[in-house]
C-alpha cells in the first residue's frame, strides 16, 4: 500500500508503540476518544501562539492573552464541569506568570506553530514547531511547549521529536539549528540542548524509513502489552482483544446454536480467563504502586500528611526501617556485643526495637548501621471523602489549597 499521509514524530511513534493501532488511526480513520490533557494543552498553545503570533512588539495585554485563551478553549474529554473548571483556572494562572515572565522582555520569533513539510530518503515528512527563533549568530531555535507531567531529565538532548523537528526545519529553511528547547508552561522553566549531533539524525532517518517501509509492506499485527492496551481505545476492534467485547447480534445467535463444549473446552476457556484476570490485576497492582509512591512523595514535598481529591481523601503515616541485607553478619555483630539475650532471636521486629534503642553502644550502633540501610516507609491510606459545602473564599482572595500542612515534629 502506499502512505495514507506524510509521517510525522507522533504518527512514528504510534506505529513502533503499536502497527494495528496505527491501522485503525490512519488507514481506518477510526478516531480516538478526546481526551481532557490533550484539550488541555491545545488551548494553552493556542493562547501562546496568540501572545507571540504580533507582527512587533509590545505583547498583547494579559487581559487580551486570557480573553483569547478563553474564546480557543477546548471542552472535550474532561470527566466532568468540575475538572475542566479546575484545568481552566489552573491555566489561567499559569498564563498570567507567562506573561509577566516574558512581556518585559518581549520579542517577535521568527516563526509561531510553523507547519514543515519535507522528504527524508524518499519519504513525506511533516510537522508543527510550536516556535522557531533567529539566534545572534543567524543559526535558529527550535522551541517545544509541553503542559503535562515534569520533564525527565535531559529529555531535551535525547528526544526524537526535537531530531525530527531539527531535520524539518533545516531541511526547510537551508540554515543550521544551534538550539534546541522544551519549555514546560506549568513550572515557567526551559530545559535546552545543543543541536542534536549527526549521529541522531541519521538513526531517524533510518527509523523513517524502515516505519515507512513496512507501512507500504502491510504490516499492521498487534503488539500487546497490558500497560499500554489497558486504555486503547481500539480494543474492541483489536483481534487480540475483541472477544472481550459484546459480540454482535449474528455472531451471538449463531453461538446460541453451537453444541455446549465439553468438560476440558470449559476448562481451557476458565484458565485462560483465570490467566487475564491475573494480567489484568498485576497490571493494576502495578498501576498503584506508582502511584502510592508519587502521593507520597508529594506529601513529603509538600509537607503534607493529609490531602483531598474530590472523591477521596489520603492520609500518609511515615516511618523508617533499617534494611539489614546480610543476615549472618548482623547476627554476629548482636552476638559479639552480647546483645543476643535482649532480643532472643534476630527476627526483624526485635532488631528494629534494638535499633531504636537510645541506651544502645555508639560502637555497637555503628557498626549495625554499616550493615544496613535506613529506609523510609510511608503508608498511604484512601478513604471516601465526605461531601461538605465549600469553603467560602476570602474577600479578594482564593479558595485553601486541598492539603494540610503536616505537624512539626
Amino acid at each position: 500500500m502506499d502512505l495514507p499521509r506524510p509521517l510525522s514524530h507522533s504518527a512514528i511513534s504510534m506505529y513502533v508503540e503499536c502497527p494495528k493501532r496505527w491501522w485503525f488511526r490512519y488507514v481506518e480513520k477510526v478516531p480516538e476518544k478526546p481526551r481532557h490533557f490533550f484539550s488541555f494543552g491545545r488551548s494553552m498553545h493556542s493562547a501562546v501562539e496568540f501572545f507571540y503570533g504580533v507582527p512587533c512588539p509590545p505583547p498583547p495585554s494579559v487581559e487580551e492573552l486570557l480573553r483569547a485563551y478563553k474564546s480557543e478553549w477546548v471542552s472535550e474529554g474532561y470527566r466532568d464541569k468540575a475538572q475542566e473548571a479546575t484545568y481552566f483556572e489552573e491555566g489561567k494562572a499559569i498564563l498570567i506568570a507567562f506573561y509577566h515572565k516574558h512581556a518585559k522582555d518581549f520579542a517577535v520569533p521568527l516563526k509561531v506553530e510553523h507547519e514543515f513539510s519535507a522528504v527524508v530518503e524518499g519519504v513525506p515528512v511533516t510537522g508543527k514547531i510550536d516556535r522557531v527563533d533567529e539566534l545572534p549568530d543567524g543559526r535558529l531555535a527550535i522551541l517545544d511547549y509541553k503542559t503535562g507531567k515534569e520533564l525527565a531529565r535531559n529529555r531535551a538532548a535525547d528526544d526524537p521529536q526535537l531530531t525530527m523537528y531539527q531535520l524539518g526545519c533545516e531541511l526547510e529553511f537551508g540554515r543550521e539549528v544551534g538550539r534546541v528547547a522544551f519549555y514546560h508552561l506549568p513550572t515557567l522553566e526551559v530545559q535546552e540542548s545543543g543541536r542534536h549531533a549527526a549521529s541522531k539524525v541519521e538513526s531517524l532517518k533510518r527509523r523513517i524509513s524502515e516505519t515507512a517501509r513496512s507501512i507500504m509492506n502491510d504490516r499492521f499485527d498487534p503488539a500487546p502489552e497490558e500497560r499500554k492496551c489497558l486504555w486503547c481505545d481500539y480494543k474492541p476492534l483489536c483481534p487480540v482483544f475483541r472477544h472481550q467485547f459484546p459480540v454482535s447480534l449474528a455472531v451471538a445467535e449463531e453461538a446460541a446454536q453451537a453444541p455446549e463444549p465439553d468438560g476440558d473446552e470449559k476448562l481451557s476457556g476458565l484458565v485462560d480467563r483465570y490467566g487475564e484476570a491475573l494480567a489484568r490485576a498485576a497490571a493494576l497492582d502495578l498501576e498503584l504502586g506508582e502511584l502510592r509512591s508519587s502521593i507520597a512523595e508529594l506529601f513529603r514535598k509538600k509537607g503534607y500528611s493529609r490531602a483531598f481529591g474530590r472523591k477521596f481523601e489520603a492520609v500518609v503515616t511515615r516511618s523508617e526501617r533499617w534494611e539489614f541485607r546480610d543476615k549472618k553478619k548482623v547476627l554476629d555483630l548482636i552476638k559479639t556485643a552480647g546483645l543476643y539475650e535482649t532480643i532472643l532471636a534476630p527476627s526483624a521486629p526485635l532488631v528494629q526495637k534494638l535499633m531504636r534503642d537510645p541506651g544502645l553502644d555508639p560502637g555497637h550502633r555503628a557498626k549495625l548501621e554499616a550493615a544496613a540501610e535506613l529506609t523510609e516507609f510511608s503508608e498511604v491510606k484512601v478513604s471516601p471523602v465526605v461531601p461538605v459545602p465549600p469553603p467560602a473564599p476570602e474577600p479578594g482572595g482564593a479558595l485553601p489549597l486541598f492539603g494540610k500542612p503536616a505537624k512539626k515534629r
